[in-house]
């Protein structure tokens, strides 16, 4: 496999078109004990001699982790071979469809959700000339949809769907909108200086641990699974986004694989949170 990555910031000497193709030779490496200057010239249709460059750069820069093996004519990964750009992603290595992996890879589809390119540029134009909008919108807690004026503050994501976060001027507050629910976008309107968002600003560390029903050796594979230090795994959430997290997590249903160490903490911070993804309508 050649491919690229996204690790640490890259050296001050590299260009960027020289670093992806180090990074390309350290990932096939590191992933396929093997690299060679086909497979470069194949993924950046580059000349023998630049591939010839490259791999030669690549071991005066990481010493050791390359040998060249004469009988296959390829190079492969030293006994001691430690990556130069950092650890690889698993995750990024099993999505990415250029990569050798031996084994089938399949990764379960899901519904696409529907996130209208035309809607998000309005909604970005107007952050950007300070507006606010006119939409009619459809929450779930109300039959019939109604029109509220809106200044788009941030866009938020749970992993599965886009949400915006935006000032209500009607209501006085901040809440999450879904995109397909604003069904239409009417006038806009100077939107004028706008209240502080301290739930968008404010992060609360979340602190997750296995959950307490499972006996000691599931524990133990849960904390692994989770890469939990000291039996625990910190996570820091905006406060304003606590409720999409416990939601993606099942956090609130009770029969998860882990739960919250400082639940009454969590929820005293939701109670008190400004405005909560409820008060956009989700309900």
């Amino acid at each position: 496999m050649i491919g690229s990555e996204s690790v640490p910031s890259r050296p001050p000497d590299l260009r960027w078109s020289q670093e992806a193709r180090l990074r390309a030779i350290d990932l096939a490496a590191f992933w396929e004990g093997r690299v060679n200057r086909a497979a470069l010239i194949r993924r950046f249709g580059i000349s023998v001699p630049q591939a010839t460059n490259d791999l030669r750069d690549y071991q005066a820069r990481a010493p050791g982790n390359l040998r060249y093996d004469t009988r296959e004519k390829t190079y492969l990964a030293g006994p001691d071979f430690r990556p130069l750009f950092g650890e690889p992603s698993a995750e990024a290595w099993l999505r990415d469809a250029e990569a050798r992996h031996g084994l089938p890879v399949e990764i379960m589809p899901l519904p696409a959700r529907r996130l209208d390119p035309w809607l998000l540029r309005r909604l970005a134009e107007a952050q950007r000339e300070g507006q606010a909008l006119h939409v009619l919108y459809q929450p779930m807690n109300l039959p019939e949809p109604a029109w509220r004026w809106i200044s788009p503050v941030a866009f938020a994501s749970d992993g599965l769907r886009w949400h915006l976060r935006a000032w209500n001027h009607g209501a006085g507050r901040h809440e999450h909108l879904l995109f397909p629910r604003m069904l239409e976008l009417g006038e806009a309107r100077a939107a004028g200086p706008l209240p502080e968002d301290p739930d968008w600003e404010r992060r609360f560390a979340v602190r997750l641990r296995p959950a307490s029903r499972l006996n000691a050796a599931q524990q133990r594979v849960v904390a692994a699974d989770y890469g939990m230090e000291g039996g625990e795994a910190v996570v820091e959430v905006r406060v304003a986004l606590l409720f999409l997290f416990r939601r993606r997590l099942g956090l609130d249903r009770g029969d998860g694989l882990v739960e919250v160490a400082n639940a009454a903490e969590m929820a005293a911070v939701m109670a008190g949170a400004d405005a909560r993804f409820n008060g956009g309508g989700e309900g």
